[in-house]
């Protein structure tokens, strides 16, 4: 859109047009119902405390990813699974991905975190901590769903969600 700029002179002052009208965002749409359930575990292999509780807290999330469409519900017998291991560990279950034991990746039906970076972030993070593993679960469930870089689609079992 183009303005045009008329300045008018009214007994030696100018006066400036009045600016355009300021238009707020729109709200939310409400979130759709969660259509695709998907049944996850957690496995944690390295020495922390709270790691499930936090890992549920961020996937059963209204803002998350219920938003887009999925219910992620924690079971012991999942196909899906969020691992927390120590750096040589996720090297092992990354491959072939090299995360060269700094990295976290998702692995087929395995979401990987690396316990370090669980414990410090990274050092380019500038947030805090809570919010870093929120975001750090979210990244890489991410690529699990299709939705993040990777795109893997490897399902488990015949007849499971490729979510």
């Amino acid at each position: 859109m183009r303005w045009l700029v008329v300045v008018v002179l009214v007994a030696g002052c100018a006066v400036a047009p009045a600016a355009p009208p300021v238009v707020p965002p729109p709200p939310l749409l409400p979130s759709p119902s969660p259509s695709v359930v998907v049944p996850y575990r957690v496995e944690v292999r390295a020495a922390v405390e709270g790691f499930a509780d936090v890992v549920d807290g961020t996937l059963g999330d209204p803002r998350g990813w219920q938003r887009a469409g999925f219910r992620l519900v924690r079971t012991e017998d999942a196909p899906y699974t969020v691992v927390l291991a120590e750096a040589r560990e996720t090297v092992r279950l990354c491959l072939p991905y090299d995360t060269y034991g700094t990295y976290s990746c998702q692995n087929g039906p395995v979401v990987v975190l690396n316990a370090d970076r669980w414990r410090t972030a990274t050092p380019e993070w500038t947030g805090d901590l809570a919010t870093y593993r929120q975001m750090l679960i979210n990244h890489e469930v991410g690529t699990c769903s299709g939705s993040g870089t990777r795109r893997l689609r490897s399902v488990p079992c015949p007849g499971s969600p490729p979510w």
